[in-house]
């Protein structure tokens, strides 16, 4: 029986009961042309990662052939262990500079190779697997890196800026050392550059290169995309961050290797004797980089609102970072008063953090353990370096009296940028210059590499912003690293020819 009152609709073409058919989107465009593209994308980046991969594993497969081969160079004087040594030495200097397996990865590589080739029970350093009396061919003292003395003052580094910034200090602090430098394009530029740096001085630069991003950012919004202020404001940020690194001994790995390895020779360096070196080239530096930003970034306003911080209530985990942090730092740099080791002193915030709850388990999984393991890895290839005589070796083989002082610094200086810690333990066995002027003229140089995107990975989080590109960061970088080295040499030379 039919019902005029409710007659029978014509079946939409996109009902259930045609499933062959999907209603159009309302841009217009059918699914399935849609899932088909994505599926086309998909594809293509699995194409890509292929090829990815089989260039990563072709990088990996030379580097592990030439590492091989290295062994059979006909290096006068170079024992089993050297020959053993110089393979590791040319395959891990070969992964850190490609990063055809992670850097981490290859300074786990680099112990594991060298416990088991150098120091087990049949290696050319063979000792025995229990110890005793196995001496330098003890497999221990290539793992012995991994606690040591650096390692904890790195650890504790990182345990306070974890807890600084988990609590709100970074921000307090920003917010109290920006205030000051007004409004004007130029000093807030020196703020951004001088705050930037200080943290740095303590923190990961990658950290203290995420924050300083985050709180500029708000400023970046507020001004006219036409300024090319901008674009300093930004790059102002990893070059600071960068150069800020030279300022101590936890700035930077290349830094504690290179403490580490003065050690291990019998120069030790305090915290307060590398400030002494590296904190007025930091000063000397970041004018200059204000200068330079300036002057190839001119401001289209002559103000700037800074802006505003929403900061938390004061708690009393936050009192005891304060006072745990100013009397860590306090403490690192009157060193020479207290005669107490910066490592020592390094965990005491460690054990009050974790004691009383200020961090927990989920922070410290949150702590870069791979640099960590990456200092620990080339401070054992040091060790492997030095007691297998590959070191002096190579030394020995380039005429290194026939050239000046100033001549060798400035090219270790030259040559370092970039490169990894790798070069310390040769470096310092060059006996025409002071092992302490080497190994800092390699370890500060190390951190002057900022002309590219993947130079450093403050640079990598600065453009990622998508407010400067590449060409900006290559010429800007290259001048800040040109008078880098530059100043490193001088104070290095001068350092060298006036030892006191």
């Amino acid at each position: 029986m039919s019902s005029s009152n409710h007659p029978e609709k014509n079946p939409s073409p996109y009902s259930p009961s045609n499933p062959e058919k999907t209603p159009p989107t309302s841009s217009g465009i059918d699914p399935h042309v849609r899932i088909e593209e994505k599926l086309k994308r998909h594809e293509a980046l699995k194409q890509q990662s292929k090829k990815s991969d089989f260039h990563q594993l072709y990088k990996a497969l030379v580097i592990i052939a030439v590492a091989v081969l290295s062994t059979f160079l006909p290096i006068p004087d170079l024992s089993l262990a050297g020959r053993m040594t110089l393979g590791i030495f040319i395959g891990a200097a070969g992964f850190w500079v490609t990063e055809a397996i992670p850097p981490f990865a290859t300074a786990i590589t680099v112990v594991v190779l060298q416990v088991y080739l150098l120091g087990g029970e049949v290696g050319p350093l063979a000792g025995n697997w229990e110890g005793g009396d196995s001496g330098i061919g003890d497999y221990k003292i290539f793992l012995n890196p991994i606690a040591s003395p650096v390692i904890v003052l790195f650890f504790g580094g990182f345990v306070l800026a974890a807890a600084a910034t988990k609590h709100g200090l970074d921000l307090r602090l920003a917010r109290f050392f920006l205030k000051p430098f007004g409004t004007r394009p130029m000093g807030i530029l020196m703020g951004v550059i001088c705050v930037t740096a200080l943290f740095s001085m303590f923190m990961s630069n990658t950290a203290t290169t995420v924050m300083m991003i985050s709180i500029i950012q708000p400023l970046i919004a507020k001004m006219d995309k036409a300024n090319p202020f901008r674009k300093g404001l930004i790059l102002s940020v990893p070059f600071a961050a960068n150069i800020g690194g030279m300022g101590t001994l936890i700035g930077s790995p290349p830094n504690a290797v290179a403490a580490s390895v003065l050690s291990e020779l019998g120069e030790p360096v305090s915290f307060i004797g590398w400030m002494k070196i590296g904190t007025p080239l930091v000063v000397v530096m970041l004018v200059a980089l204000g200068i330079l930003l300036r002057l190839k970034f001119r401001p289209n306003t002559p103000r700037i609102d800074a802006p505003e911080f929403e900061l938390g209530p004061v708690t009393r985990e936050l009192v005891l970072v304060v006072g745990a942090f100013a009397t860590t730092v306090a403490l690192w740099m009157t060193e020479p008063l207290h005669n107490i080791p910066s490592p020592v002193v390094a965990l005491a915030p460690i054990m009050i953090f974790t004691m009383f709850g200020v961090i927990g388990a989920d922070d410290l999984k949150r702590i870069e353990w791979d640099v960590l393991i990456l200092v620990a890895g080339g401070l054992s290839l040091g060790v492997a370096m030095q007691s297998s005589g590959l070191a002096d070796t190579l030394v020995r083989s380039i005429p290194f009296n026939k050239f000046a002082a100033p001549i060798i610094l400035a090219t270790i200086a030259v040559t370092a940028v970039g490169i990894s810690n790798f070069m310390i333990p040769i470096v310092t066995a060059i006996g025409t210059i002071s092992p302490t002027s080497a190994a800092m003229a390699v370890a500060l140089s190390a951190t002057l590499a900022m002309s590219l995107p993947i130079s450093t990975p403050p640079n990598s989080i600065a453009y990622a912003t998508k407010q400067i590109e590449t060409r900006d960061m290559i010429m800007s970088g290259t001048l800040v690293s040109i008078v880098g080295v530059a100043l490193v040499t001088l104070v290095l030379i001068y350092l060298q020819v006036n030892p006191g």
